[in-house]
């Protein structure tokens, strides 16, 4: 009997609880949305939002998986998607951390678990790629178009472009890639601050593009793709606008997550056009988005099962 056709949307979320949640210095030097500052009673807030943000996805009947935290002190857990991702071809990715500490986050029983779970077809193992000084983030680096099997990445050091490249052509999917710089001048860390790639559209700060052949060409790739192109601007950005992930919910409907932060920074006519097409579910995160500089997105694998 053949496998039912899984969606290219994920219809099931992978979240770690955080138990030591905290600034990473490690990661603070390429990560400029990370703030090294602490607020009161921080262990209960991170734990307040965790719990609002699965009260909402239970609202919404977005399905999820939760893992506990392991007792070692690891401030990034909670952002998972950067070491493990999983495809509609039921291929399973580990990837090449950036930093000691967070390299210290992959976990295999988390990782047989998935290849049970979507009944995984692969397991790709690159992590072994940090002793060539290779590093690949998962879907914070890489943001796939599983429709048109295209990948699309940043320039960073946590984005190394011949292996961004080469797992790529592997998958079979062409890639499209692109400087990206901040106002200040530096290198957005992670593709999924500044772009999200929905079925039907796409949202993306393309003034973060300078170059303007890679900008036209990002653009182009999109729109020939068949998205509606939602630009941002900076401010936007930086409020986690692109930090956002579509889903599909247990009834089958397109629910676009997002921070609260980052739909307040929406003007009525972007939040009009996403809603032509999903449902925008808003979370409150601003804790991790503040501290950990990373957003909603950040935090979920999806899952295709």
């Amino acid at each position: 009997m053949m496998n039912k056709l899984r969606s290219n949307i994920p219809n099931l979320l992978l979240l770690i609880k955080p138990k030591h949640f905290g600034f990473n210095s490690e990661t603070a030097h390429s990560n400029h949305f990370q703030n090294n500052t602490t607020i009161h009673d921080q262990s209960q807030a991170v734990e307040n939002s965790f719990q609002s943000v699965l009260a909402d996805f239970d609202a919404n009947a977005i399905p999820y998986k939760v893992f506990e935290d392991q007792e070692e002190a690891l401030p990034d857990v909670v952002f998972s998607n950067n070491w493990i991702s999983s495809d509609p071809q039921g291929r399973v990715t580990l990837y090449p951390m950036f930093t000691p500490n967070r390299r210290k986050e992959v976990r295999m029983d988390i990782a047989d678990w998935v290849m049970e779970r979507v009944k995984g077809t692969e397991l790709i193992d690159l992590t072994n790629e940090v002793a060539h000084q290779r590093f690949l983030e998962g879907t914070g680096s890489i943001i796939f178009d599983h429709f048109s099997k295209t990948a699309f990445a940043c320039e960073s050091v946590r984005t190394d472009m011949k292996l961004f490249e080469s797992h790529c052509e592997g998958l079979g999917y062409r890639t499209v890639s692109f400087e990206s710089l901040d106002l200040k001048g530096n290198p957005i860390y992670h593709t999924n601050v500044m772009l999200s790639i929905a079925e039907k559209y796409c949202i993306i700060n393309l003034y973060s593009i300078q170059n303007q052949l890679e900008k036209s060409f990002c653009k182009v790739t999109l729109e020939k793709a068949g998205k509606e192109v939602i630009t941002i601007s900076y401010a936007q950005m930086n409020a986690f606008a692109a930090n956002v992930l579509e889903v599909k919910n247990a009834n089958g409907e397109s629910c676009l997550i997002m921070s609260q932060s980052a739909y307040k920074s929406l003007d009525s006519s972007q939040i009009a056009r996403i809603e032509k097409y999903s449902k925008i579910v808003a979370v409150d995160v601003a804790v991790f988005e503040k501290i950990g500089g990373g957003g909603i997105r950040c935090m979920l694998t999806g899952l295709y099962v």
